[in-house]
């Protein structure tokens, strides 16, 4: 039994309209998959960003810890040469 051209006429729009359905929503599904990658990608470069930041902080505290030591490290070692003298000068003062 052949379809009628009206029947044809119905089925050929709506295979078009389903098309057309399918294409729309693909389409609005890629933008949202955009927006979330992009979203994604300023989280990714925000975290990229405090990372660098911490990352200088931790290199100035640690130029900071290496000032200090070298300081401190400069007092001792004059602390231990005083010492050392005074060593020596109470070892002639008993001769």
């Amino acid at each position: 039994m052949p379809l009628s051209d009206l029947t044809l006429s119905v089925l050929i729009f709506l295979i078009f309209f389903v098309l057309a359905a399918f294409h729309f929503l693909l389409i609005r599904e890629y933008a949202k998959q955009k927006r979330i990658q992009k979203k994604r990608l300023e989280d990714l470069e925000l975290l990229v960003q405090q990372e660098i930041q911490r990352s200088r902080n931790l290199d100035q505290s640690n130029t900071t810890l290496k000032k200090i030591k070298k300081k401190t490290d400069q007092r001792l070692e004059l602390i231990r040469l005083q010492i050392k003298s005074l060593d020596k000068n109470s070892g002639e003062a008993k001769l």
